[in-house]
């Protein structure tokens, strides 16, 4: 991870910060079964992270297959929220 965060321009310090975010948002969208009002808004904010993710793919030119399990979770979540 760190190699890949460095291609693309991160520090490790964000790595770390984008890795809470992660796991937090996760665990909510995983608590939002039990108290929906967390679902949509994690759900966005998955959403976006993921949209970092794809626009980070595209701006170091990775291949597809490097960018689909970003660009699957970005419409996932994209469902989740709007549903």
């Amino acid at each position: 991870m760190r190699e890949e965060f460095a291609v693309y321009g991160l520090s490790s310090g964000m790595m770390k910060v984008i890795g809470v975010l992660k796991v937090s948002l996760g665990l909510c969208l995983i608590l939002g079964l039990w108290l929906p009002s967390l679902t949509r808004p994690a759900a966005i904010a998955v959403a976006a992270l993921m949209l970092g993710a794809v626009a980070m793919h595209l701006k170091v030119k990775d291949p597809l297959k490097s960018s689909l399990p970003a660009l699957t979770l970005l419409v996932l979540a994209i469902v989740v929220a709007l549903f």
